[in-house]
């Protein structure tokens, strides 16, 4: 794991942690206190290995794991420390590109339900796509593939943790344009589900689209050029439905394809390295 990649993100990862225990504080919820004290541990231990161990190979797996973990408790930061919210900036922003409306406004689920089933059964794709690509690549750890892989999607939650404690927003669903039902099944039970985990704060930039070209690009990048082409459709899919289903703003995806590209240049620098070097 690079040292300034490490750093960042464990510097960053102490920030939320210690807005989610302010926030536990004001709010005196403490239904969140044994995954607070999870996470905190394993930062904790995190910390002692960048020092110490950085080269350990599970440890990109142990700050990938962390990702997961701080997400949760970015509820208690959105709703009890930061003080405004984002979306009204992103929904001027939207405004000004868009041609007078928000990305959103364009698009209605509701009135193509098997379109909406299909586009939803992409948006959730994404959890899995992120999960396998994880296992492959630490089966893969001590490879410069594995090595990569890891520093380039720490590297992708750093910045877009960033912008989530700088823009903290909701996001059109939550706003100015609510979800109302309709669509298919499949699209009712993946909106059910995903709003139960939404944050108040996880929109700009989108991680569902950084992370999901990022993944299949590199897939390409190291040799999985056939599977890379295979999911291209359906990550089209999973980017599409973060507007589709009103999740974010087109600024929000606009930026996470700037983010993914950044990062895919710099993965496929470092795999061209003949030395990888912390």
């Amino acid at each position: 794991m690079k040292k300034t990649i490490s750093a960042a993100y464990l510097i960053i990862l102490f920030i939320l942690i210690s807005l989610a225990a302010v926030g536990m504080i004001r709010s005196a919820q403490y239904q969140s206190l044994a995954l607070f004290s999870i996470v905190s541990v394993l930062w904790l231990v995190s910390v002692y290995l960048h020092f110490k161990k950085l080269n350990w190979p599970w440890y990109g797996l142990l700050l990938f794991l962390l990702s997961w973990g701080v997400f949760p408790l970015m509820t208690l930061i959105s709703k009890f420390v930061l003080p405004w919210s984002a979306d009204a900036l992103l929904h001027n922003i939207d405004q000004h590109i868009f041609f007078g409306k928000i990305l959103v406004d364009y698009f209605h689920y509701e009135s193509y339900p098997v379109l909406a089933d299909i586009i939803s059964s992409c948006y959730f794709f994404f959890y899995f796509l992120v999960l396998g690509s994880v296992i492959l690549y630490t089966v893969k750890r001590q490879s410069i593939a594995g090595q990569v892989f890891f520093n380039s999607i720490i590297l992708l939650y750093s910045i877009g943790f960033v912008g989530y404690i700088l823009f903290p927003a909701s996001g059109p669903a939550f706003t100015v344009a609510p979800q109302i039902g309709g669509g298919g099944s499949i699209t009712q039970m993946v909106t059910k589900s995903v709003n139960q985990g939404v944050t108040g704060m996880d929109v700009f930039p989108s991680l569902h689209t950084a992370i999901s070209i990022f993944i299949v690009g590199y897939l390409h990048q190291t040799g999985f050029k056939k599977i890379s082409l295979i999911l291209s459709p359906i990550i089209l899919g999973t980017i599409f439905a973060t507007i589709l289903l009103r999740y974010h703003y087109g600024i929000d995806v606009i930026f996470g394809i700037i983010l993914a590209i950044i990062v895919l240049k710099l993965s496929q620098k470092w795999l061209n390295q003949t030395v990888y070097t912390v």
